[in-house]
């Protein structure tokens, strides 16, 4: 039996490497090597298969496929041993949880791989003030041919979404230890779950607080955006109504040859005196409008207003 063991503290670094190797030639000089890699908290999984001598292609395609899954079935547990001690860094595991691997012959009762022991803790309290399982709970799912841990692990699981922590580390963590020891062996698609859940985790972890920082700055420069655009909105408002009865009085005092005049020479006009009148406010970039915004925003477009407001002028009389 072939026993593998992992520090977590290789794992809190954010580069670093561990190579698992099993010294028994299993196919033809084969050793089988897995390799685990992180680097700024993305994990990337590879497997190597060493020979002792030089083989040739006809020899390397007899390879049997059970010799590579072997290299990757050890990532795989080198990934569940790493959600277990992070998880067992919470109140989900007591903290004498024990994490390792096991090949080859093992124990009665106990399966190849990846294991658990020591983690059962019936004063875990969860969000409702109550014990997460019990022994009954436990017992139950025995009988009904489910797993214990599996079982405690759906419900640290449901523990951790009725906490509202959907999608959360701890969340992660135990929904890989769920995937892994729900059945034995694990099906493939339990070991895609995983990977897609634990690819998930490490940039979560890598890249999330710099995310949460860049969106809440997008968002307030939209909200500064959307702020300045209401206040430019209401400054332009404003200035239109100013040049409407600027205009009715210009009118007024000139007499109907203002109202008769083409629109081009009717805003040149207005301009003249909203700018002698209120020099600041006709103002962009430093520089003056322009007769067209005059034009375009008072000639044209408040025409109605200008005559309404010249109606109401001649009623009073």
């Amino acid at each position: 039996m072939a026993r593998l063991s992992l520090l977590a503290s290789d794992f809190e670094k954010k580069n670093s490497n561990l190579i698992n190797s099993d010294t028994g030639i299993n196919f033809l000089g084969l050793k089988h090597i897995a390799q685990f890699h992180t680097q700024a908290g993305v994990s990337s999984l590879t497997s190597w298969m060493a020979f002792h001598d030089e083989q040739d292609a006809e020899t390397l395609c007899d390879i049997p496929d059970y010799i590579l899954s072997d290299t990757l079935e050890k990532d795989l547990n080198t990934t569940i041993n790493v959600c277990a001690r992070a998880l067992a860094g919470t109140k989900y595991f007591p903290k004498d949880v024990k994490a390792g691997e096991s090949f080859g012959a093992v124990a009665e009762g106990q399966r190849e791989g990846a294991y658990l022991e020591a983690w059962e803790d019936f004063q875990i309290v969860g969000f409702d003030g109550l014990p997460i399982y019990t022994e009954a709970t436990l017992s139950d799912a025995e009988d009904a041919e489910q797993d214990r841990l599996a079982t405690a692990l759906w419900l640290i699981v449901k523990d951790i979404c009725d906490e509202g922590r959907m999608l959360s580390p701890d969340w992660y963590l135990a929904r890989i230890l769920f995937e892994f020891f729900r059945e034995y062996p694990v099906p493939p698609e339990n070991a895609f779950l995983i990977g897609e859940l634990y690819k998930e985790l490490c940039v979560k972890k890598a890249y999330e607080g710099e995310l949460s920082t860049y969106y809440r700055s997008l968002t307030e420069s939209q909200q500064r955006r959307q702020l300045g655009a209401s206040a430019t909105q209401k400054k332009a408002e404003e200035l239109r109504d100013f040049c409407v009865g600027l205009f009715v009085d210009l009118a007024v005092s000139v007499g109907p040859m203002i109202m008769f005049a083409p629109p081009e020479i009717q805003a040149h006009e207005l301009r003249k005196v909203a700018l002698e009148a209120r020099p600041d406010s006709f103002v962009r970039s430093g520089k003056p409008y322009s007769v067209e915004w005059f034009l375009r925003s008072v000639i044209e477009d408040r025409r109605l207003d200008i005559i309404k407001a010249l109606e109401r002028i001649q009623a009073q009389k």
